[in-house]
């Protein structure tokens, strides 16, 4: 009568074991015949346009097991398995009703913290579910008792923060049942759901405003700004969208963007738009400048908790504990790397822009140089590898001409 909830859900958990007989898998463990569950790597890779609105109401049931690294000479692989049954069933269970879904971290870094990771299940039934995990590999749980130990020191966030993102996230440890839930409100830890377009809007109000400072600061006649302004927006967008499925054309991907695409489309936007409407091109472009810079530095803490864009899992103090959507650990933070170069460069242009007045379009120039060049250097850091090494030097070489090339302009 006195039994808590996690002895329920253990013998619960025993209990689906018993009715469902394990059968040899040609992976490292036996596991209970299931229902088929779509990976969630398939389901990230694909189908088109329509597959991506499927997927987006699709119920999914998102669960979280946190472990700690063991000690090892250098990165190791771990599988964990996940087994979950439905408990608000009346009646037979029905195919969909339960689950055992492995999931592999290919390289855990030892040293580096408390990793999360996350399993994303798909084809079962909506509805209230009972889910337990265990490590088929060798780690530490992060939940274990306290005389194991931990032989690995704990380099991950700062306690408050561990204990926020393992209250944010569904656990697999812990003694509460999970419902499933829409994907894009599926929680994860260190995954906001919704941040990364409420960053990028704010983004865009901070360009505008910063643009209308500058413009009224010095008061200048430039035209219709805000016109040309949002058409280039908009424009960006779709030719973010556009660079993105290019690049990614060969896996099917079309749930990204790429700022690249976004720069290139809103730049030749705005130079059709104002020669058609005969604006001054250059003065336009440098009263941009420092509004667009600090909206790309606003978007990217977008990217970082939005779990795109970012590091290879590291040991290094300098790490910052984040999560690609899937894998939460200390990772080198790619995106604030980024947002601190875009931020200084805004600023710097900025404070140039107000003391000496625009340059004709050499400060809009001289700052998107600057910050593709710096950009390529972090591109190196990221956890996802570059398409080719060449197309990254060709780009950083012909960035610094032009930046040598604006900083010549503006000393004369």
């Amino acid at each position: 009568m006195g039994r808590n909830r996690r002895e329920e859900k253990q013998e619960e958990m025993m209990s689906m074991t018993h009715r469902f007989p394990a059968h040899i898998r040609p992976a490292v463990d036996a596991a209970p015949p299931i229902d088929v569950v779509q990976s969630d790597k398939e389901a990230r890779t694909s189908g088109g346009f329509t597959a991506l609105l499927e997927s987006a109401v699709q119920q999914i049931l998102a669960v979280t097991y946190w472990f700690d690294p063991a000690p090892h000479m250098g990165p190791y692989p771990i599988t964990v398995r996940f087994s979950g049954r439905r408990i608000d069933v009346k009646g037979r269970l029905l195919p969909g009703d339960r689950f055992v879904q492995d999931e592999t971290i290919e390289e855990v870094v030892p040293g580096s913290g408390p990793i999360s990771l996350t399993t994303r299940v798909r084809g079962i039934n909506p509805g209230e579910w009972l889910v337990t995990a265990r490590m088929l590999g060798s780690a530490h749980p992060a939940h274990r008792p306290r005389e194991q130990g931990n032989t690995t020191p704990v380099a991950g966030p700062p306690g408050p923060i561990a204990r926020f993102w393992r209250r944010w996230a569904p656990s697999a440890e812990s003694a509460e049942h999970v419902r499933t839930c829409p994907t894009p409100f599926a929680r994860v830890p260190g995954i906001f759901p919704g941040i990364w377009g409420a960053m990028v809007t704010l983004g865009i109000a901070v360009a505008l405003a910063l643009q209308f400072l500058v413009i009224s600061g010095d008061h200048l006649a430039v035209g219709p700004v805000w016109t040309v302004s949002l058409v280039a927006i908009a424009v960006g967008i779709a030719g973010a969208k556009g660079w993105f499925i290019v690049l990614h054309r060969h896996e099917h991907r079309r749930e990204g963007w790429c700022i690249q695409g976004f720069i290139t489309g809103a730049i030749l936007a705005v130079t059709i738009l104002l020669v058609v409407l005969d604006m001054p091109v250059g003065v336009f472009l440098d009263v941009t400048a420092p509004g667009l810079l600090v909206a790309m530095a606003v978007g990217r803490v977008g990217c970082f908790f939005a779990g795109c864009c970012g590091g290879p899992p590291t040991a290094s103090r300098w790490g910052v504990w984040s999560s690609d959507q899937r894998v939460g650990a200390r990772r080198i933070p790619t995106q604030l790397l980024e947002s601190v170069l875009a931020l200084s460069l805004g600023l710097g242009v900025l404070v140039a822009l107000v003391s000496h007045g625009p340059a004709g379009g050499a400060f809009f120039v001289a700052g998107l140089a600057a910050y593709t060049l710096g950009r390529q250097g972090l591109l190196r850091l990221r956890a996802e590898p570059r398409k080719t090494r060449l197309g990254g030097l060709a780009t950083s070489a012909l960035a610094a001409l032009v930046l040598v090339a604006a900083i010549v302009l503006l000393a004369r």
